[in-house]
Order: structure tokens, then C-alpha cells, then sequence
């Protein structure tokens, strides 16, 4: 249990922080296969943090197609951003799907999950002491697919209508991208307030305001527990994409 954000001097609250899984909403056990390795093309526009919502890359988000992972890739490319040099040479290019970071307002991206780690680390990355992957920069991401996670998000503003009474509704994010934190890798994504509602495409789901002391809803920087709209997830009823 942590307190955190009641009776904050000057009505602040904790740092933004992404979402953070905090158990599987199924009832499954901890432990269970559904962390994926997902390719970031050379050509991908946005930065990728811990706790960003990621994509599977199509026609119309990110880079389509798909990635080796690194010990596979072989001579340097001239590129110094662009793979790590002096793999195994095996070259199969479509052993990790491309990814893409969530948008704020996106209606058709088919979620993969959420943003838990990255790598294995690029040469260029790991000379660079990189703890997130900056824009145009190849990298691997570690992804939580499990489409019942349960995350926790912070809501930097109360929402008009009492907290207690829209759950069960969505939600979208903000990206907040100058609160990512490019030092520890945290992104800078909260829940979006102004977005509360029963609409088919938000992509996530309003469940509680989490298990924390001091969690006041009536306050701006509370926690809200969420997780997925199941009708975006590629393992709920999203819609099959091209990747």
C-alpha cells in the first residue's frame, strides 16, 4: 500500500509514470508466457518508454512488416543508429512483428500491450546508455500481451462527473511527452479525463481506483486501476491486421 496524492502540499502528486501492470486480471498465475519481443523499425517517428501502450505496426501506423532479433543480424549497417553488427547471420526477418507507440484519439491501431522493457540493446543503444528508444532508432521491446492485465495510470485531473461513477466506462491517454523521463526510461503517458466515456473504441477500460492509501479521486494526480478494451486487443476481438 502507498500514499499518494492526499493532502499533497500545493495540490501536487507523484511523478507520471506510464501504465504499470500490477497483476493479471484472469486469475491466472503470476508467472505466464505473455511478455513478447517486438521489432521498432529504423524509421519509427516516436519515442518508446516503460509503460507506453504499443501497437502492432500496419499500413497506416509505424513501419510495416517485421524484425530478426539482434544476435541474428550481421555486418554494421552505415547507419550508426540502425542494429548492433556481427550477429549469427540467420536473417529471419519476420521472427518479431513491428511495433508502434498508442497515439492519444487513435480508433483502429490493434493493441499488442503495454511497453515493460526493451531489448536486447542495440550497440548503439547500449554505447549510448539509452533507457528508452528514441525516434528512429531500431530497437526490441518487450511487450505485456495478456489482454486481461490490470495497470495502474495516473489522472493528473479530476474528472467533471464523480470518479465512482464512471467505472466500468473508457478511457484514453495523454502522451505528456515532456514527462517522459528520458534518464529512467518512465513514460509520460496518463489517463485522460476529458475522454471518460462508453465508447466502443477507447482503448482502455475504467476498473477502480486501486488499492492504495490515500488515493483520493477527488484530487488532482489520483491512480485509476484500468485495463484493456478488449475489442482493440489482438488477443480480445481486435480486428486482423497486415503487420
Amino acid at each position: 500500500m502507498l500514499i499518494v496524492n492526499y493532502g499533497t502540499p500545493g495540490g501536487g502528486f507523484r511523478h507520471f509514470s506510464g501504465l504499470l501492470p500490477v497483476n493479471p486480471g484472469a486469475g491466472d498465475a503470476q508467472v505466464r508466457a505473455s511478455v513478447k519481443l517486438m521489432h521498432v523499425a529504423a524509421a519509427n517517428a516516436a519515442a518508446i518508454f516503460r509503460g507506453d501502450i504499443i501497437l502492432f505496426a500496419d499500413s497506416t501506423h509505424g513501419v510495416q512488416g517485421g524484425g530478426d532479433i539482434i544476435p541474428n543480424i550481421g555486418a554494421p549497417s552505415a547507419s550508426p543508429v540502425i542494429g548492433n553488427g556481427g550477429g549469427s547471420l540467420l536473417g529471419n526477418t519476420s521472427m518479431a512483428p513491428n511495433a508502434a507507440r498508442w497515439a492519444p484519439g487513435d480508433t483502429t491501431g490493434l493493441i499488442a500491450g503495454v511497453c515493460v522493457g526493451f531489448g536486447p540493446p542495440s550497440l548503439y543503444m547500449a554505447k549510448n546508455g539509452f533507457q528508452f528508444i528514441p525516434a528512429n532508432t531500431e530497437a526490441w521491446v518487450w511487450v505485456e500481451t495478456d489482454p486481461d492485465v490490470e495497470m495502474y495510470a495516473t489522472v493528473p485531473t479530476v474528472p467533471g462527473t464523480a470518479f465512482n461513477l464512471l467505472l466500468g466506462g473508457g478511457a484514453d491517454v495523454k502522451a505528456n511527452a515532456g514527462n517522459a523521463s528520458t534518464s529512467f526510461g518512465v513514460s509520460g503517458l496518463s489517463i485522460d479525463p476529458a475522454t471518460f466515456a462508453n465508447t466502443a473504441t477507447l482503448p482502455l477500460r475504467l476498473l477502480t481506483s486501486g488499492e492504495m492509501i490515500g488515493n483520493d479521486p477527488t484530487q488532482p494526480g489520483f491512480v485509476a486501476k484500468v485495463c484493456f478494451n478488449k475489442t482493440r486487443h489482438f488477443r480480445g476481438s481486435g480486428a486482423f491486421v497486415a503487420d
